[in-house]
């Protein structure tokens, strides 16, 4: 007959060995390190890594969808000429020699105060002529603190028209010269006749301006009367 009181105490170390088989397994699942490879500092190190790298595909994403729903507009064939300034304006007209004359003749302006007491300094001077039915401004410039301009060279016919009696051809040039000076009226001289050679002494006396007036309001103009050769052509 089996001992009962031997029974019960196997029974309890049993019992006992399995208890601790379990514990022991429990607490080492429990207090077994996380491998580095998946501790929270690298899981969040690599959630940026990433994250940084969607963001940069999503941003060309959306710039190439943007750029496709908004594309450059083509300005190819717009018309942007407003008449804009082109090298061709720097370019003074020409003239046809052959109608103004291969020769040169000069003239020279003297400007000075209407009372004719003192000098006009940098008064602005402007010589032009009717060619082929245009204006052409062929010599400017300004005058010194004597009120005196240069001396404009200017073209015009062969001295040889002019040693007739009664040439052919006209013997010489007609231009106009205009004054411009701040403070005065502007003045003008009219068919100013010019010969190969010779100098032709323009003088102006400029009025001053009124109070309150533009010096653009008015333009005091002067004329002068051909010469004459007889039967010349004029």
């Amino acid at each position: 007959m089996p001992n009962g009181n031997l029974d019960t105490e196997k029974y309890k170390q049993e019992l006992m060995r399995l208890y601790s088989r379990s514990t022991s397994a429990e607490e080492k699942q429990v207090t077994e390190p996380v491998p580095e490879e998946i501790n929270a500092t690298d899981t969040e190190a690599s959630d940026d890594t990433v994250y940084a790298e969607h963001t940069a595909e999503d941003s060309n994403g959306a710039e190439e969808d943007y750029n496709s729903r908004f594309p450059e507009p083509d300005l190819s064939e717009l018309d942007t000429d407003f008449g804009s300034h082109s090298a061709e304006d720097d370019v003074p007209p020409e003239y046809d020699s052959e109608l103004l004359g291969t020769e040169k003749g000069y003239i020279l302006v003297n400007v000075r105060t209407g009372d004719n007491s003192s000098a006009v300094a940098g008064a602005f001077i402007a010589v032009t002529a009717i060619v082929d039915g245009k204006r052409l401004a062929l010599a400017s410039g300004v005058t010194d603190e004597s009120g005196v301009s240069p001396k404009f060279s200017l073209p015009v016919p062969d001295r040889e028209y002019s040693q007739e009696p009664s040439p052919e051809e006209r013997p010489y040039n007609l231009f106009d010269v205009s004054v411009s000076a701040e403070g005065f009226f502007r003045a003008r001289s009219v068919d100013v006749p010019v010969f190969s050679g010779i100098t032709s002494v323009q003088n102006f006396n400029l009025i001053p301006l009124p109070l309150m007036m533009d010096s653009s309001d008015e333009t005091v103009t002067y004329y002068n009367a051909e010469p004459s050769f007889g039967g010349g052509k004029e």
